[in-house]
């Protein structure tokens, strides 16, 4: 439970700094899209990793991953079916 806590408090922290970095317009006119942009490609991959690094291949390599996965190829063959037949152009 407290690796999901500290999980969200990192995420809350890159928002809160984004969000009173962006305020006053320290980083200029351009600088809010900069950094959505350094969180989502930076941040983000750097705390997955991080979180990937700490946890055991057992848990990482468990039922859980198949179910998300056939979930995720399911969710995507459906969407193609239903692009094809219900949004031609």
């Amino acid at each position: 439970m407290l690796g999901v806590l500290a999980g969200f408090s990192v995420v809350w922290v890159v928002i809160l700094v984004g969000y009173f970095a962006g305020r006053p317009g320290v980083l200029g006119p351009d600088g809010s899209r900069a950094h959505s942009r350094l969180a989502f490609f930076v941040a983000s991959p750097c705390l997955l990793l991080e979180t990937l690094s700490r946890s055991s291949l057992a848990v990482i390599f468990s039922d859980t991953l198949v179910v998300a996965g056939a979930s995720a190829a399911a969710t995507a063959a459906a969407y193609f079916v239903l692009a094809k037949v219900w949004f031609r152009r």
